[in-house]
C-alpha cells in the first residue's frame, strides 16, 4: 500500500495513514477472532481471546495455521467491546474455566470497529502484514463502567481471574500469542478506567522484556487508539507511527 520512497518518514508515513477510510482497509486487510464461553463463579461469561489482523494475501490456507503465524505487531487493548463474529449463527465453544488455552482456538471472520481500523492504518502506514490484538480482559462488554463492576466481583472468587489472558494461570497461553520474538512491538493502549488498573498493572508484569509503544498520560494508563474527536485520533496515530518508525530504523 506504500511504496519504499513513501515509508521514509513517519510524517509521509501518517499523511498516507489519514486517508485510508473503513472501505479502503477492508480490501487489504480481513479479521479473525477467536471467540469463546466460559463459567467464572457461577457466571457464564461470553469472551474473545485475540484477535487477528491480517493482509489478504497473507490469509493462509488453513485458519487454524494463524496460531503459528509470527505477528509484526501486537496490540493491548481493554477488552473485545463489541466485537463479535459475521456469521450470526456461529455458537462459540464453551471452555471450562481450568482449560482455558488447551482447546484449540476456532478462527471466525470478525467485523471490525473504528478501533481496529485504525490498527489497520497503522499496519498500512509501517508495512505490517500480520497485527494481533489482545486485551486485559476477555470479556465481552461493550460498556466500561458494566466491565469494571463484572471484574470486580470475578476478582474475590478464586478463579475469578481467569477471564484475564494475562493472569499467572494462562501464562503458556499468553506466550503463544505473543511469540518469542522480544522485538516485535507492542502498541498499548487499553485506556484510562482507573477501575482497570489492577488489570493493566497485572499486563505490564507479564510484558516486562517487550517492546512497548504507548502515549502513557497517567501511570498505567495509555491513550486509547480511537478516541472519540477526530483531531485525537490522529494525533494518536501520529505519535505512534513516529514511534514505531524510530524503532524500524
Amino acid at each position: 500500500m506504500l511504496s519504499s520512497q513513501q515509508r521514509r518518514t513517519p510524517e509521509s508515513r501518517t499523511k498516507h495513514a489519514k486517508l485510508l477510510n473503513a472501505a479502503a482497509l477492508k480490501t487489504h486487510y480481513a479479521v479473525y477472532g477467536h471467540f469463546y464461553s466460559t463459567n467464572l463463579a457461577g457466571e457464564h461469561c461470553s469472551c474473545r481471546s485475540a484477535l487477528t489482523l491480517i493482509r489478504r494475501d497473507c490469509i493462509p490456507s488453513e485458519l487454524a495455521q494463524l496460531d503459528a503465524l509470527p505477528p509484526d505487531l501486537l496490540v493491548v487493548m481493554m477488552n473485545p467491546g463489541s466485537s463479535y463474529p459475521l456469521d450470526k449463527a456461529f455458537t462459540p465453544p464453551h471452555i471450562e474455566a481450568h482449560a482455558l488455552g488447551q482447546a484449540p482456538r476456532c478462527w471466525m471472520a470478525t467485523k471490525p470497529d473504528n478501533t481496529q481500523y485504525q490498527i489497520m492504518r497503522v499496519m498500512a502506514a509501517m508495512g505490517y502484514q500480520h497485527g494481533r490484538i489482545l486485551n486485559i480482559s476477555d470479556l465481552r462488554e461493550t460498556k466500561s463502567p458494566r466491565l469494571v463492576a463484572k471484574v470486580t466481583a470475578l476478582a474475590s472468587h478464586s478463579e475469578g481471574g481467569l477471564h484475564a489472558l494475562f493472569a499467572p494461570q494462562r501464562q503458556a497461553e499468553l506466550h503463544g500469542l505473543l511469540g518469542d520474538d522480544l522485538n516485535v512491538p507492542i502498541v498499548i493502549g487499553w485506556g484510562r478506567h482507573k477501575g482497570l488498573l489492577p488489570l493493566a498493572r497485572q499486563a505490564m508484569t507479564a510484558l516486562q522484556g517487550r517492546t512497548l509503544v504507548g502515549i502513557e498520560v497517567e501511570p498505567l494508563r495509555y491513550a486509547h487508539p480511537s478516541p472519540m474527536l477526530q483531531v485525537m485520533k490522529d494525533a494518536w496515530l501520529q505519535t505512534v507511527i513516529a514511534h514505531l518508525s524510530q524503532l524500524s530504523q
